[in-house]
């Protein structure tokens, strides 16, 4: 059995809300910015001297590790962070780290090593 208060509740829900609206909200013009008001916060800094790639149907990401590690028992500890990216702004960040490499190697600013086997 319903009582009187549960019959004026369904009552209610049933008929329409005349105060009800619908509201668009338009994302693009939430997220839209002027690229010279953007600010990066690093607030996180780390070395790398090692990294492996690994790429999944979904997405690329990357181990930058710190090397030579720590060692733990019989096992070493390497600290690292992994980022994930998007195929495409992994494109772009290859692209972007191509570009600079080759301008500091033609400068001759690069940072090399000598085999000393090589040499011998």
């Amino acid at each position: 059995m319903t009582t009187e208060k549960e019959k004026d509740l369904l009552e209610e829900e049933k008929a329409p809300d005349e105060e009800a609206k619908s509201v668009l909200i338009d994302l693009g013009e939430i997220y839209r910015f002027d690229p010279k008001d953007i600010i990066p916060d690093i607030s996180v800094v780390h070395y790398s001297n090692l990294a492996y790639i690994q790429a999944t149907h979904r997405d690329v990401y990357i181990d930058f590790l710190q090397m030579p590690g720590i060692k733990k028992g019989d096992k070493v500890l390497l600290d690292g962070t992994r980022i994930y990216m998007s195929h495409v702004a992994a494109k772009k960040l290859a692209e972007a780290l191509q570009g600079i490499l080759e301008q500091v190697y033609s400068r001759g600013d690069m940072e090399m090593y000598v085999n000393a086997e090589k040499d011998e």
